[in-house]
C-alpha cells in the first residue's frame, strides 16, 4: 500500500507572477496524491481548485476571527470523512509590531476511511517569528488532539508550515516522539524570502526588506511528521518538488508499507 501527500502554504495566492493557479489545477487535475494539506488557503484559492478533479475539500470556520479558517487538507475520491477537528492559533500572540492576529495559524485534521483502513491527516501552520515557546505550546496542543483523535491501528500524517527557525527542529521532534517520528527530516530549505509578501507579519516584512538589498532568505519550515508504528513499519520518501509556485516550495511524501 503506498500513500502520497502533497503539502504547500499557498501564500494566499497573491502571487499573480507565479503559476501556483495553474501548479494547483494541474496537481488536482492529475489526482496522483492522496491527500493534498494546503496552508494560506485563502482569498481566491478554494475558487480554482474547488470542485477541480477527483478531490473533495475539508475545511473549517475559524470563530476566533469570524472567517474560514486558511487552511485545507483535499482527499481523493474514495477516502470517506469519519470525523475532523480545528483549533484556531489567531489569537494566540498577537503581531509584536503591528498587533494584529491571522486567521492563517491553526490546525485542521480529518479522520478517513478507506477499505478497513483508517487514517488521521492534519494541515498545520504553527505561529510565524521569534516566540518558540508559543509554536512548542501550539505543538503541544497539535499532538494532544491527534492522540485523542486516532487509534494505534491508525496511520497519522500531519505538517505543513511549522515556520520553524534555526536550531528549532531538534527540539519540536523530540517534543513530538516518542509518539510521532520526523518523515521530512532530510529535505533541503523549503522557504525563499525573496518571493514573500509585503503583508502585516514580522517575518514577511523583515524578508520583503532584504529582499531590496538582493538577500534571500532561505528556511527549513515545512515539515512532515508520521506515527512511529508507520515509520518503523514503512518506506518514507520526501523531496521539496522544484516548482516555484509561492514563497514555499511543495513538499512530496510518499508512504510504502510494508504491511
Amino acid at each position: 500500500m503506498q500513500l502520497k501527500i502533497l503539502s504547500l502554504n499557498c501564500q494566499r495566492g497573491y502571487h499573480s507572477h507565479l503559476p501556483l493557479r495553474e501548479f494547483l489545477r494541474d496537481v488536482f487535475e492529475r489526482g496522483d496524491y492522496d491527500f493534498i494539506i494546503l496552508q494560506e488557503f485563502a482569498k481566491d484559492v478554494p475558487s480554482f481548485v474547488r470542485g477541480v478533479g477527483p478531490y473533495n475539500l475539508l475545511e473549517a470556520h475559524d470563530d476566533q476571527v469570524g472567517e474560514y479558517a486558511q487552511l485545507c487538507v483535499a482527499f481523493r475520491q474514495g477516502y470517506e470523512l469519519a470525523a475532523s477537528d480545528f483549533t484556531a492559533f489567531a489569537t494566540k500572540k498577537p503581531d509584536p509590531i503591528v498587533g494584529v492576529v491571522h486567521s492563517t495559524f491553526g490546525f485542521l485534521c480529518g479522520r478517513f476511511s478507506k477499505a478497513d483502513k483508517v487514517y488521521v491527516v492534519g494541515s498545520v501552520h504553527l505561529h510565524a517569528g521569534v516566540f518558540r515557546s508559543t509554536r512548542r505550546e501550539q505543538m503541544r496542543i497539535i499532538k494532544r488532539q491527534l492522540l485523542e483523535l486516532s487509534r494505534p491501528e491508525d496511520m497519522v500524517v500531519f505538517g505543513g508550515d511549522c515556520n520553524l527557525g534555526p536550531f528549532e527542529h531538534n527540539g519540536m521532534a523530540r517534543l513530538l516522539a516518542p509518539e510521532f517520528v520526523w518523515a521530512t527530516g532530510k529535505i533541503p530549505s523549503t522557504l525563499n524570502g525573496w518571493y514573500s509578501e509585503n503583508v502585516a507579519r514580522l517575518p514577511n516584512r523583515i524578508g520583503a526588506f532584504l529582499r531590496f538589498f538582493g538577500i534571500p532568505v532561505r528556511l527549513w519550515t515545512d515539515q512532515v511528521f508520521v506515527d512511529a508504528k508507520t515509520a518503523l513499519n514503512s518506506v518514507t520518501q520526501s523531496r521539496v518538488l522544484p516548482d516555484r509556485v509561492s514563497d514555499h516550495s511543495p513538499v512530496e511524501v510518499s508512504i510504502e508499507s510494508n504491511e
